[in-house]
């Protein structure tokens, strides 16, 4: 299957800093106990920001990356995000707006909670299979608003972000996908008139630890790869012990997996994205190189890709 490469990236968060001793007021909680639990040592809160506007923000940057004329070939925005501002327009529509991206471009947003970014990816290849060009494709939350401050199995866990790739078609790139839903609404949810995240912390954790490596290791499958074929690895950013239980069942050298979680906390459609984005800026993925990653999230659901950048 034809490729992808990445032209810009961006990423934003919250505006305040939460740290876990901050957490404190809220919740009977300690430092040592979260980061034992989750390996999160804080997170960005979204108090003076929207969702569009840390969009919008990581948009821009991985726009700023092209030329004039490059932008004006954007003819796909997608979304992934379940936390919208409104409930129409999409925030695609209002990012493309925020950044003057207009005309015949395709806007829409993904909802798949945590596995979003991933399925854009997915659904940002087979678009420029059918003939799109250039995909500007952004992973945004804004969680806060949705926790319940007294529960300590979820409020310490989540935080607010963005993050953004421009895409283009690469004929020569490699890209395979999986994707996988197994229906389970009672573990992880969120009510439209009760907005507050309920999550049944153990049934995810162990939904996690077998779908994630037996996610990569069918990627690696269907691709005719071996793990150290691949350069970089970016697991959902969801909780330090599952990435490290993937690692270990994977046999992935852990220098090759990219960690963040103990600077943003879960951030849902946003992890894989932000962690991409800061590879990418920190040069530590470069074009050709191999990627994976792998997302997982309410529904149940996961995906992963495998692809050169």
């Amino acid at each position: 299957m034809a490729g992808m490469k990445i032209l810009g990236w961006g990423s934003a968060h919250g505006d305040r800093c939460v740290s876990n001793e901050d957490m404190k007021q809220y919740v009977d909680t300690s430092d040592e106990w979260i980061r034992s639990k989750t390996g999160i040592g804080q997170r960005y809160f979204a108090e003076n920001k929207s969702n569009l506007d840390m969009a919008a923000e990581a948009g821009a940057k991985a726009v700023a990356h092209l030329t004039p004329e490059e932008k004006s070939e954007i003819d796909g925005l997608v979304v992934a995000t379940f936390t919208p501002d409104m409930a129409t327009p999409s925030m695609a529509a209002e990012v493309a707006g925020r950044l003057g991206i207009s005309g015949k471009v395709m806007t829409l947003d993904v909802n798949s909670a945590c596995s979003g970014f991933v399925y854009g990816l997915v659904l940002a290849n087979a678009l420029m299979s059918s003939g799109f060009r250039r995909i500007l494709l952004i992973g945004s939350e804004k969680i806060s608003p949705m926790m319940d401050m007294e529960d300590r199995r979820t409020c310490v866990l989540f935080g607010d972000a963005a993050g953004a790739v421009v895409l283009e078609a690469d004929p020569d790139g490699e890209f395979e996908h999986l994707e996988g839903t197994e229906p389970n609404h009672d573990i992880l949810w969120c009510d439209r008139f009760d907005p507050n995240i309920r999550m049944a912390g153990q049934e995810v954790y162990r939904f996690a630890v077998s779908a994630v490596p037996e996610c990569g290791e069918e990627l690696l499958r269907r691709a005719g790869r071996t793990v150290e074929d691949v350069d970089r690895y970016i697991f959902h950013q969801a909780n330090m012990r599952i990435i490290r239980s993937a690692v270990r069942k994977m046999g992935i050298s852990e220098e090759k997996c990219f960690l963040n979680v103990e600077q943003y906390g879960n951030t849902s459609a946003a992890s894989v994205a932000v962690a991409l984005a800061e590879c990418l800026e920190r040069k530590e993925i470069k074009r050709g190189d191999r990627m994976m990653a792998v997302g997982f999230g309410a529904g149940l659901t996961y995906g992963g890709v495998l692809m050169t950048i």
